[in-house]
């Protein structure tokens, strides 16, 4: 677009041109300079300010969250690696006196400072609970720097001595384990092995015939009037039942229940409840019942001295 003013002729070449030049009008032409170097600078620091402001502006609207987050993190770092903070007391309740000390050697492997509190009371848990006695660990903070774990140990519901001497414990559901106590007292009564029986101590549970032994023992321990009830576990002689019965004040009388392999322990078990619920007059009679064959019991009368029948 070309323009007249005052006899001189001015051209613009456009918007942008004219944004970058400065023209200056002289009588005698036409003349231009480039803008000043320092505008062209500001430009480009405007541009760069441009691409960094949305950050700069960011934190600026977040400075104050910035500062408590940063502060906050501090205080809890320095809390956690603090010593008033960290484990310094661990309780543990329930347990036997015998095992404390297998206890403390077992805990000291398993706690480290600074400690881990999101996982290191499962790890003690777990480790305390793989030991064979103890049937629960459960880990319980007690408050500034300590903590409490409760054992429950497994109680001996059988002892098991083979012909050597050598024992093992079996609890109610019967798992086989060494209580730290030597010499417990079983709730129900003892189970021998013969000579020839099969020895399975190398399972976690009793199996096969020591699985029939518990539950007959099982059975006779709700009975209050039967007393030190035995089991004898033998391949040839199967397996038989020693107790003594006692009612009031009258004089114990020693049974023998003969139970052979067991294969029908439901209904022998039946039998057995029968027979013992008899008056202890007929039990002193007989030397054993065999009940292998249950309804088809077979009885043994007891040897005559003195000339009696």
């Amino acid at each position: 677009m070309r323009l007249r003013e005052r006899g001189t002729r001015v051209r613009i070449r456009s918007q942008a041109t004219a944004s970058r030049l400065a023209p200056v009008l002289e009588p005698t032409g036409r003349f231009s300079m480039p803008a000043p170097a320092r505008a062209a600078g500001h430009r480009r620091s405007k541009r760069r300010a441009g691409r960094v402001s949305p950050f700069g502006r960011w934190i600026g609207r977040n400075a104050e969250p910035l500062l408590w987050a940063t502060a906050l993190s501090a205080l809890a770092l320095s809390l956690w690696f603090s010593p008033r903070t960290q484990l310094t007391h661990l309780e543990v309740v329930g347990a036997p006196w015998e095992a404390r000390a297998g206890l403390y050697a077992l805990l000291q492997t398993h706690l480290r400072r600074p400690m881990p509190l999101h996982d290191s009371p499962r790890q003690v848990e777990r480790a305390v609970q793989a030991l064979d006695w103890v049937r629960q660990a459960r880990w319980q903070a007690a408050g500034v720097g300590r903590a409490r774990l409760l054992v429950v140990p497994r109680v001996p519901f059988a002892e098991i001595r083979d012909e050597n001497g050598a024992r093992i414990f079996a609890d109610a559901t019967g798992f086989l384990f060494a209580p730290p106590n030597p010499n417990p007292r079983p709730t129900s009564g003892l189970i021998r092995l013969a000579q020839d029986s099969t020895r399975r101590w190398n399972g976690r549970y009793a199996e096969g015939e020591m699985r029939a032994a518990l539950e007959i023992l099982r059975a006779v321990s709700h009975r209050a009037d039967v007393r030190r009830p035995r089991v004898h576990l033998s391949r040839t002689n199967g397996i038989r039942l020693y107790a003594e019965v006692q009612r009031g004040a009258e004089t114990p009388v020693a049974v023998q229940l003969r139970f052979g392999d067991a294969n029908a322990l439901e209904r022998q078990l039946a039998t057995m409840h029968r027979l013992l619920e008899m008056p202890l007059s007929e039990l002193r009679q007989w030397e054993y019942v065999d009940i292998s064959t249950p309804d088809a019991e077979a009885v043994k009368p007891r040897a005559t001295t003195g000339g009696e029948q």
